[in-house]
């Protein structure tokens, strides 16, 4: 797979962030912190594929947008009900993703990095809280859970996440590796992304028009 098959299959989060545009308006806002980071994915990333094609460096901007990912994924579960029993727990999450992105970016010179701590930090929690919510799910929802929104949209969310803790983790530990292990990983990571870009505009496609949260769904 080259570059350009890459940049391709990457662009697939307009689907996805397309569909959230067109229904924006139709379902309800408490999944508005999802679509905007849909659509802030899709910014990004057209970010990246412009500058990577004038050859200038693009962790700065990455290091950004992995900020916000973050705090809009932690804010979607909040709106999911994750928090509502756990007390202070959604701004100790928002405290932690903060302060562990300044410890990593603390200087220019650091955000012109990629920093894989604060990635991986990231990853695990959302992990966690998509394992958890997934759970609750499984438990509490009394139709199929492939059509449930939010359903499709965790276990992309664990999918994806869950390997680029993998991935992260052999960049630093995986010293001794071939160059070509590296690449077939990212191609791996690609196809998964790819996979997950679909699974939430699925997701997107299943949200009604108006939500009512007694349990999660």
């Amino acid at each position: 797979m080259n570059y350009s098959q890459i940049v391709i299959l990457s662009l697939s989060i307009f689907i996805a962030a397309g569909i959230g545009f067109v229904r924006i308006k139709k379902i309800d806002k408490t999944c508005y912190p999802f679509i905007f980071c849909l659509w802030l994915a899709a910014v990004n990333e057209s970010i990246s594929v412009i500058l990577a094609t004038y050859h200038i460096n693009t962790a700065t901007n990455n290091n950004v947008y992995v900020l916000a990912e973050a705090l809009l994924i932690t804010w979607q579960f909040k709106n999911w009900g994750l928090f509502l029993q756990a007390g202070k727990a959604f701004e100790v999450c928002i405290a932690i993703i903060i302060g562990s992105w300044i410890y990593e970016y603390h200087s220019w010179q650091t955000l012109q990095l990629i920093g894989n701590n604060f990635r991986i930090l990231v990853s695990f929690l959302i992990v966690l809280m998509s394992i958890h919510l997934s759970n609750q799910l499984i438990y509490h929802y009394r139709g199929r859970l492939w059509k449930s929104p939010i359903f499709l949209m965790v276990t992309g969310l664990i999918l994806y996440f869950t390997f680029k803790i993998f991935i992260e983790a052999f960049l630093i530990y995986g010293l001794n590796a071939s160059r070509s292990l590296y690449k077939n990983l990212f191609i791996i990571l690609t196809w998964i992304n790819l996979f997950v870009n679909l699974l939430y505009a699925i997701a997107i496609l299943c949200i009604p028009k108006k939500i009512y949260y007694t349990e999660p769904y």
